[in-house]
């Protein structure tokens, strides 16, 4: 990885690949700014990263929140050099029964959350003429899937926002790239809240995704993949 990529913004840091991720790179000696909705949470994260996670308890689909959190670190810490948007929240119901408020949330946190942290971290980025941007999606991102009709909507805006700004960036010298993975054995997947419609222990793990993550950001920016798409071969769909 480039030694300027040194100050990375995870969301959804404290879970799944954002915890893996951000473990992996703070235990690189590099700056990791995680944000998360719950402070104990954090705190816990802290305990296991140490000193160089620098923890935000921030909902992304608050703007203001956001906003504050964001002009804080470029303030106080130098700024964002790769920015990950990785939370996300998914609900297994068929569309018809599916709660309008769950249905909002999922489009506030996956898609929003995600334009939000991007609209507010790209200008600075621009003006230091260097950054990535790294999307953790979904292969609902590239298909439909039965019974995720509001998570496959977010994934494929989340796919088609990091296309388009995939282009506008390329002058700035700023790559953009998606991952979208199938199955992750995160706790994403609950056993009886919203159990995961295949084998769960033939899933993802978090670890290979973030493999993925080192490999994108060891890329010149001329030569950023567009887009990884992952699955296990057990995959349901």
């Amino acid at each position: 990885m480039s030694t300027e990529l040194n100050n990375i913004l995870i969301t959804g840091a404290t879970r799944g690949v954002g915890e893996a991720l951000t473990l992996r790179f703070a235990q690189q000696g590099r700056k990791v700014f995680a944000l998360a909705r719950t402070q104990q949470q954090l705190d816990a994260l802290v305990q296991r990263g140490g000193s160089g996670v620098i923890p935000y308890s921030v909902d992304i689909s608050n703007l203001e929140a956001l906003e504050t959190a964001i002009n804080e670190i470029e303030s106080d810490h130098g700024g964002v050099d790769v920015l990950i948007n990785n939370a996300g929240i998914v609900q297994n119901i068929e569309f018809a029964n599916q709660d309008i408020e769950v249905m909002n949330r999922i489009l506030d946190v996956n898609l929003k959350g995600t334009l939000f942290c991007t609209r507010l971290t790209v200008p600075h980025m621009i003006e230091r003429k260097r950054g990535r941007i790294l999307n953790i999606s979904s292969v609902a991102g590239v298909r439909g899937i039965f019974g995720q009709a509001a998570y496959c909507a977010s994934k494929h805006g989340m796919n088609g926002f990091a296309d388009a700004l995939a282009q506008e960036l390329i002058p700035h010298n700023i790559g953009v790239a998606t991952i979208c993975p199938g199955g992750i054995d995160t706790p994403l997947w609950d056993k009886e809240t919203n159990p995961y419609p295949g084998d769960i222990d033939k899933t993802i793990r978090p670890s290979e995704v973030v493999d993925m993550v080192e490999f994108l950001l060891k890329q010149p920016v001329g030569t950023m993949y567009k887009r990884i798409v992952v699955f296990p071969t057990n995959e349901w769909h």
